[in-house]
């Protein structure tokens, strides 16, 4: 929804540059800014969103130690048009974004040419810009209802199957914690509506972990997906991929394999958006290498979003081993560091 309104914007911008009406542009932000309430003004509601978080500390309490930053976002969305389209449309709709911001800087330039009698736009430009803007509507009306007419799901992949793993890891290290390594399970809000729950969180925790933690040898598991397998995504990038951390999913891979638990080590053009993301942004701002863990069953995309997402989809089999490769690896990571 924010994607269309911020569209419309644009369209208007642009037939009122068009149009010469600048007075009304200049007017409108006048008065945007001018007052707190309409400064604040906007045609869709705010979203409401909590985090959910817990914090489990090490049996040493020594200076500098790493910590073990445990995400599984808690909330989700259905719609009646599979996510793989979802994301296909709203690609789109950036690339209308794009064109209109191209053809709003285009008439600000031929404004001035115009006012200088240098050049003047010529009519069929206009036309076509015309037909462009009222296709776009046209065509975005039904495809718009049908993503937003939500209905009752119960979202078992995405993330259901975090969270659960993340309840149980929290009992396990509850009874036994670990030696040398602080563990914090943070459940996120409005992961779906652009990471706004775990962008919150570091805004107002990150620079006190910074503070209190050695960020460059601590540790984001994101468990976002778990469902018909364990997915676990290495490298990311199209020619120069990049890994996600230097060792931990050998680690992890190791883990499995001793544990005789199949999981799926992937590569992937784009890098799934999830909160893996927010903390890591975090960590380069402060220049730190927080390494990242990243589960996420990529293949099952075409379940969730939908009513597809059903418990039956998650087996038991890969959500206790998750739970179990999980366990086992920060057991192993945290002996590494004690022998050190």
């Amino acid at each position: 929804m924010r994607i269309l309104i911020r569209t419309s914007y644009l369209i208007i911008l642009t037939y009122l540059l068009l149009s010469r009406l600048i007075l009304v542009i200049i007017a409108y932000f006048v008065i945007k800014h001018m007052f707190e309430r309409t400064r604040n003004m906007t045609l869709i509601k705010k979203e409401s969103s909590k985090n959910i978080f817990t914090q489990i500390p090490a049996k040493e309490t020594i200076q500098d130690r790493p910590i073990v930053i445990l995400s599984a976002h808690y909330d989700s969305i259905s719609a009646n048009i599979p996510y793989r389209i979802q994301m296909i449309i709203f690609f789109m709709y950036r690339l209308i974004i794009v064109f209109y911001s191209f053809i709003i800087v285009v008439l600000s330039i031929w404004l001035t040419f115009d006012l200088l009698d240098l050049y003047s736009v010529p009519q069929n430009i206009v036309i076509l810009i015309a037909l462009l803007s009222l296709s776009g509507i046209i065509i975005s009306i039904p495809i718009l209802y049908l993503i937003f007419n939500e209905k009752p799901s119960a979202n078992s992949i995405d993330n259901a199957s975090g969270v659960a793993i993340l309840i149980e890891l929290a009992k396990l290290f509850k009874k036994d914690p670990l030696k040398k390594m602080d563990l914090l399970f943070i459940w996120p809000g409005a992961e779906e509506w652009g990471l706004k729950g775990s962008k919150k969180f570091c805004e107002d925790y990150f620079e006190d972990l910074n503070q209190k933690y050695e960020l460059n040898s601590s540790i984001n598991i994101n468990i976002d997906m778990v469902g018909t397998y364990i997915g676990l995504l290495n490298k990311v990038g199209l020619v120069r991929r990049h890994k996600l951390n230097n060792r931990l999913n050998n680690i992890f891979q190791t883990t499995s394999n001793e544990l005789k638990i199949p999981i799926t080590i992937y590569n992937k053009i784009f890098e799934p958006k999830s909160d893996h993301k927010s903390f890591r942004k975090c960590a380069k701002r402060v220049k730190k290498k927080l390494q990242i863990v990243y589960f996420h069953s990529d293949k099952d995309s075409k379940y969730i979003h939908s009513l597809r997402d059903t418990p039956d989809k998650c087996s038991v089999e890969n959500l206790n081993g998750c739970l179990e490769i999980c366990y086992h690896a920060l057991k192993c990571i945290d002996t590494g560091i004690n022998s050190t």
